[in-house]
């Protein structure tokens, strides 16, 4: 069985955080990265942020959704005005975050690019 599959999102988020930090402690360490690998991992980081643009309208929908189906409820009362206030602040953070993932994306792709003369041999 794909231990993905029946991984909770949450499990899945805290896995991809996991790589990244250990990217960035091997990175960190000092240890020289050839530009043909460091173009590799330039694009694979670009395709994470590329990805995250689209998680991230995806995860406000689940919460919306929620929200109508009456499985979200604000905790600690207020009226159902309240919850969906709290979940037009999600949204608006949500999407502050995909506009600056896009940013990433792109200046990954322009990293990229510069890099491309010294990566190819």
């Amino acid at each position: 069985m794909n231990p993905s599959v029946t991984s909770s999102p949450a499990l899945l988020a805290a896995d991809a955080g996991a790589t990244v930090h250990r990217l960035s402690r091997r990175v960190g360490d000092g240890e020289l990265v050839p530009p043909a690998e460091l173009y590799r991992v330039l694009g694979a980081l670009r395709l994470l942020a590329d990805d995250l643009t689209q998680l991230l309208p995806a995860l406000q929908g689940r919460l919306e959704d929620g929200l109508l189906s009456g499985q979200v409820v604000r905790h600690g009362g207020g009226d159902a005005g309240a919850a969906w206030d709290s979940v037009g602040e999600v949204g608006r953070a949500l999407a502050h975050a995909g506009t600056v993932a896009l940013l990433m994306t792109k200046e990954l792709e322009n990293s990229q690019v510069a890099l491309r003369d010294l990566a190819t041999p």
